[in-house]
């Protein structure tokens, strides 16, 4: 997570590191300008917390000003055969989304980071591929629960802004030299709650955007971002 200017939050997705676990960043320099009452690991419900927190996969940071949960996960795969598909759509989904409805019973949550799907066909740069039910990110299955989670009252940020806009995507496999020609696909989100875009809660998303000039050189991954308005 980095912190921008004065009453503006920037939330980048974790960084790409060998184990793939949660990185979070916050330059000193910014720090004095924002209120965090807390951090930790993992689910914040026993026993999830610790389950969690094994893999490296969640940190959330509870910010006084502005007065919201940033909750930055790094989804699981589904993996080569979808052999963790069940783990990933049956416990992890469940789980996440019971945490995240019991942190918004206190304030807003902005929910960001690597989901490992691939939303919408405007998400993929080849929608009509067969392959697509094979493949970890892009089955039915995994976009009908993210569907889900958004019916559950969270909001797609980038598609909020961007309802139809295609071609912008933050995954490139390195294997297949996919980054130069944009075949690509949009893992990574920035998910807010519904009240964050309606005037119901005193912070607001201003936007929510996609830094793809960054790790175009080392990563097949690049950041997202946000900006709130409180």
């Amino acid at each position: 997570v980095a912190l921008l200017k004065e009453e503006v939050l920037g939330a980048m997705r974790p960084s790409s590191m060998k184990n793939k676990s949660v990185e979070v960043s916050t330059p000193e320099e910014s720090l004095d300008r924002f209120e965090i009452k807390s951090c930790h690991r993992g689910l914040g419900i026993p026993p999830l917390a610790e389950e969690y927190n094994r893999e490296g996969r969640v940190i959330t940071l509870n910010f006084e000003k502005p007065n919201l949960y940033v909750v930055v996960a790094y989804v699981p795969n589904s993996g080569a055969g979808l052999k963790r598909i069940d783990y990933r759509l049956d416990t992890w989904e469940r789980d996440m989304r019971a945490y995240i409805a019991k942190l918004e019973e206190e304030k807003p949550v902005a929910y960001l980071g690597d989901m490992n799907v691939a939303h919408l066909d405007e998400d993929i740069w080849n929608p009509d591929a067969k392959h697509l039910e094979k493949n970890a990110g892009t089955t039915t299955r995994e976009r009908n629960a993210f569907s889900a989670m958004l019916d559950g009252g969270l909001v797609d940020g980038f598609r909020y802004f961007h309802p139809s806009v295609k071609g912008n995507y933050t995954f490139w496999s390195i294997r297949a030299r996919n980054r130069p020609h944009n075949r690509g696909l949009r893992l990574d989100y920035t998910l807010v709650s519904e009240s964050m875009v309606n005037g119901a809660s005193p912070v607001q998303l201003a936007d929510a955007y996609i830094v793809g000039d960054v790790c175009a050189d080392f990563g097949d991954h690049c950041p997202v971002a946000m900006t709130v308005k409180y």
